[in-house]
């Protein structure tokens, strides 16, 4: 018979030989010890290897699944095939967990019979003493939610990342709940399955999670890999779809697409800018595509050219002047082709 657990706890690693003991540390230092670590090795060039071998060489609850890279989407996903706990958790190798995250988490589970518990987490900075709380808005500290409180909000308010819950496996499995398969983002569509297919997800106001904010990071990066936002809004609109979301919660996912895609936009490097902005209108309306370009191009502007700014432009030979007065744009075309 295969051995079972209480908690198993996903770890994707991809060269973070500076973070990783660290991580894996907070793990060995449970008070609530019966767990497995599922540390899954994304191809690391660096030393990271190294590190989680040791642990598993030294506590058998620590497992290393070896595979090539292809970003922690599919990583997760790898891990998730083979989990034995009752309940699993995700944590990033940069970052670390409080000593009675898991004791807590299973007197909750037992409470509540929740399917998910969402918890607070602590911002903290490398090389700075500085950190911050992050609570949940919109929900009420210890009570149950469910979709229906984000009805009118940014679906993004739900916080969608996965390192700041802990969930029923069987839940988990029963409605074949995955990671993107992209290096960015990739835990939306996994986020906001849960949120629109859990009966009860439960919320404790209290902090066992500390994320690292490092400059290096790859979420920090200015890349193409950043395009993948539209992979994944196709792959959240699909599901909508499928589920009977879309209807009732168009606006709400209106709202979340304008804020990831700017997002995205200033994790973009400038040559691929253009493209990218032609790609955000075709999957906005016009409206919500004129808002986040306002948005993007104010950001874009020195405080005093927000103020008031004259620009030309020329455009199919056609040439205009842009006039910015308090952030609004005026376009006076000129209506002179060049060379005419």
């Amino acid at each position: 018979m295969e051995k079972v657990c209480t908690f198993s706890i996903i770890i994707p690693v991809y060269n973070v030989e500076k973070y990783i003991k660290k991580c894996l540390q907070s793990l060995k230092d449970q008070t609530f010890e019966d767990f497995e670590a599922l540390i899954v090795n994304d191809e690391s060039k660096d030393g990271s290897l190294s590190i989680i071998n040791e642990f598993a060489n030294s506590d058998n609850r620590f497992k290393v699944i070896n595979k090539k890279n292809e970003g922690p989407g599919i990583a997760r996903n790898a891990a998730l095939k083979d989990i034995k706990g009752k309940y699993v958790l995700f944590v990033d190798p940069d970052d670390y967990i409080n000593p009675e995250t898991l004791q807590l988490l299973k007197e909750q589970f037992d409470k509540t019979n929740a399917q998910v518990i969402q918890f607070d987490y602590r911002k903290v900075y490398e090389n700075s003493i500085k950190a911050e709380l992050s609570t949940l808005k919109n929900v009420n500290d210890n009570s149950f939610y469910n979709y229906n409180s984000f009805k009118n909000k940014d679906l993004s308010n739900y916080r969608l990342m996965v390192w700041d819950k802990a969930y029923k496996s069987d839940f988990i499995r029963d409605n074949k709940i995955e990671f993107a398969p992209n290096y960015h983002a990739e835990d939306h569509i996994f986020s906001l399955k849960t949120l629109f297919l859990a009966d009860k997800i439960f919320y404790i106001n209290k902090y066992f999670y500390n994320y690292l904010t490092r400059m290096n990071s790859s979420s920090n990066k200015k890349s193409s890999n950043n395009f993948c936002i539209f992979d994944n809004i196709k792959l959240i609109q699909e599901f909508l779809d499928e589920n009977k979301f879309s209807y009732k919660f168009n606006k709400e996912f209106s709202l979340y697409k304008t804020t990831v895609l700017k997002w995205h936009y200033n994790a973009i490097s400038d040559e691929d800018k253009q493209s990218y902005l032609n790609k955000c209108q075709e999957v906005l309306s016009k409206k919500d595509y004129q808002g986040l370009y306002k948005k993007i191009k104010n950001r874009d502007r020195t405080f005093i050219e927000q103020i008031f700014s004259v620009k030309n432009k020329t455009d199919n030979t056609i040439k205009t002047k842009i006039v910015t007065i308090f952030g609004f744009e005026f376009i006076l075309k000129k209506g002179v082709k060049i060379g005419t």
